[in-house]
């Protein structure tokens, strides 16, 4: 039987290993500019934030942010589809079959939502949360708040999944505790309760108080 029986995920990085892509969308877009970058410090920088990269670059280059921003957001926008990320099926049907619940909590429109149905992955969530919604971005607990408000579970019995520090902090914010999934070592030195190289570590997971 779970103890933690309500499952928040991220999308990128998480669920979707979307960071490649991104990372070369920001590359693309400033050559277009006539700024040449390197690929690694590009996939270093979007991992923290997309917006994190557009402001370091656009401070070093003397760019507009905005401008970078719709450049970026032209060359991504080409991208319709990212690789789930191993095991991912297997995990949301095994922890479901569990008695899991699935949430999605992501800063990605709702495209998001649309890869998850491409892949025939939505009847695995009970709800999303995404840039339309509304909600202040993560760290803040705000959205995390609100799924366990409308849906009626506790905190203490809900999980948050991301692959970045803002994704634990959201989460334990709101009283959830949070979970590293860092299959590169990204962040080793982050203070969480618990970490994780491979999905296929979540439904045992799951269970240990």
């Amino acid at each position: 039987m779970p103890i933690y029986r309500n499952l928040i995920w991220d999308f990128d990085g998480t669920l979707y290993n979307t960071y490649p892509q991104v990372a070369a969308a920001m590359v693309a877009a400033l050559a277009d500019l006539g700024h040449p970058i390197d690929s690694a410090e590009a996939y270093r920088l979007v991992k923290v934030t997309v917006f994190h990269a557009i402001t370091v670059y656009a401070e070093r280059f003397g760019l507009s942010s905005a401008e970078l921003l719709a450049v970026f957001q032209a060359h991504h926008a080409k991208e319709t589809h990212f690789p789930m990320m191993p095991g991912l099926r297997e995990c949301l049907a095994e922890t479901k079959r569990m008695g899991c619940r699935h949430y999605l909590f992501t800063h990605r429109d709702r495209k998001a939502i649309e890869q998850l149905a491409d892949d025939g992955m939505v009847p695995f969530f009970e709800d999303a949360v995404t840039r339309e919604s509304g909600f202040a971005d993560k760290p803040s607990p705000e959205a995390i708040e609100h799924l366990i408000r409308v849906h009626g579970f506790r905190a203490r019995d809900t999980l948050m999944i991301g692959d970045r520090d803002i994704d634990i902090q959201s989460g334990q914010a709101a009283g959830a505790a949070g979970v590293l999934f860092d299959p590169d070592g990204f962040y080793p030195g982050l203070k969480v309760d618990f970490s994780i190289r491979s999905l296929s570590d979540i439904p045992l997971l799951v269970c240990q108080a």
